[in-house]
């Protein structure tokens, strides 16, 4: 049973999904992204992507068309985000297992 005062959310929630599937199929559809859509699609700022461009993502991401634009391919953002947090995961479990062998170690 839906509460009358609710029912004023139905419109706007309606409309929150339709921006949602929006979204969704104009990012999955475009596999290149230019700078602005790279900032939206990581949550960035456009400086951000650039100083990111600049400092780790190597050729082979991130292209420069004909006009000199940069385009982004977003199956290759995609293994690096992957692969750049597997990295930090794999830092922060090997961190983990070292200190308590330490720990293991100072209590013998």
């Amino acid at each position: 049973m839906i509460e009358m005062e609710n029912i004023n959310l139905i419109k706007q929630i309606a409309e929150d999904i339709a921006l949602l599937k929006k979204s969704l199929n104009e990012t999955n559809a475009k596999r290149w992204l230019n700078v602005k859509e790279v900032a939206e699609y990581l949550g960035y700022s456009k400086d951000r992507i650039y100083k990111i461009k600049d400092q780790y993502l190597v050729e082979g991401i991130h292209f420069h068309n004909q006009t000199g634009k940069i385009l982004f391919d977003r199956v290759a953002i995609d293994s690096w985000v992957v692969g750049k947090e597997t990295d930090e995961t794999h830092i922060k479990q090997r961190q983990v297992v070292d200190n308590i062998l330490l720990s293991i170690q100072k209590a013998s």
